[in-house]
């Protein structure tokens, strides 16, 4: 299949996306199954007739679709919609799935037969610096595509650990994929582009960040991946809203069994709350966390791909 081609329906759902009160829940209600080559823009033309579209309003949204899509694919980013053979299977089946899905670099770590999302606060301990990068440097030596969303702190800490490891990784973004957000990681960024990794939104180019979005992409994070793995989290932030996604999808979700010494650091009181609630595994060592991925692979999926083990040097450590 090319991917670089753009189907009728990623056509079809962005005109509609491009229309006034239309979000992608709206756009997927309309349009529920592929449309054929020649005959998408007059189905989707009929379809908004009947929701009271004007003709004019829809032949500007169609017009803006195809404009905006043919610069994502000149400036190197893929364009998925949800009927498309190239569209994550694991994102199809979770509540609330993008209409489309933009990508920039090589899409089969999207596909890949396990993945983890490392996530945590963009303030971590010294602690959690450490076991963040180690923990997805080891999640890389067994098999597994790591998932972030390339903010500061222990996102970017995981991206690194992958990276040490020669893995294939994934960052989520909240805006559209021309630019990098935070500037200080557009090296990071290049970097994961140029080990196999892929950058992923469901925003299109020209769409810069917003509050709303960030919290819009923590759905995709999990969704995205088997299991969620919490390094370092308050009772209140960001993080909270992935762990909440996870727990909607059925992810698998763990968290880092902190230390005495730390645990009266407010970074690590999340933590301790999902331990308590028993709404998450607890990852003290090593050992647990090596437990738990493999736990992780044991379960039947329908994502085939495998990667190679990781090249670079061991990072696995029993003791954080």
């Amino acid at each position: 299949m090319n991917e670089a081609a753009i189907t009728p329906s990623t056509i079809g759902l962005a005109a509609l996306l491009n229309l006034k009160g239309i979000g992608r829940r709206a756009a997927l209600r309309i349009i529920r199954s592929p449309l054929e080559a020649g005959s998408a823009r007059d189905q989707i033309a009929e379809l908004a007739r009947v929701g009271n579209i004007s003709n004019i309003d829809f032949a500007d949204a169609w017009s803006k679709a195809e404009d905006n899509l043919q610069r994502s694919i000149d400036s190197g980013i893929k364009a998925f919609s949800f009927y498309d053979e190239s569209y994550p299977e694991r994102l199809r089946h979770m509540p609330d799935p993008p209409a489309i899905l933009y990508v920039k670099g090589d899409s089969s770590g999207l596909h890949a037969a396990h993945s983890v999302a490392v996530i945590g606060t963009r303030d971590p301990t010294a602690y959690g610096e450490k076991v963040a990068r180690r923990s997805a440097a080891t999640a890389t030596e067994q098999r597994f595509v790591v998932v972030s969303g390339l903010a500061h702190g222990c996102d970017t800490l995981g991206h690194e650990g992958c990276l040490d490891q020669n893995g294939v990784g994934v960052a989520v973004m909240a805006h559209g994929l021309e630019k990098v957000y935070p500037a200080a990681n557009r090296g990071l960024a290049s970097r994961l582009l140029e080990a196999g990794g892929c950058l992923v939104s469901e925003y299109p180019i020209g769409m810069t960040p917003m509050r709303s979005a960030f919290a819009e992409r923590d759905r995709i994070q999990s969704g995205l991946s088997d299991a969620v793995l919490v390094i370092e989290t308050d009772v209140k932030g960001g993080t909270m809203h992935t762990i909440r996604f996870s727990r909607e999808q059925k992810r698998a979700l763990a968290c880092i069994d902190h230390p005495q010494s730390w645990r009266h650091e407010p970074k690590t009181q999340g933590n301790q709350m999902l331990i308590a609630e028993n709404w998450a595994v607890p990852i003290a060592d090593g050992h647990a966390l090596l437990a738990f991925l493999n736990s992780v692979k044991a379960i039947d999926k329908s994502a085939p791909t495998e990667f190679p083990v990781g090249t670079g040097k061991s990072q696995i450590s029993m003791d954080f």
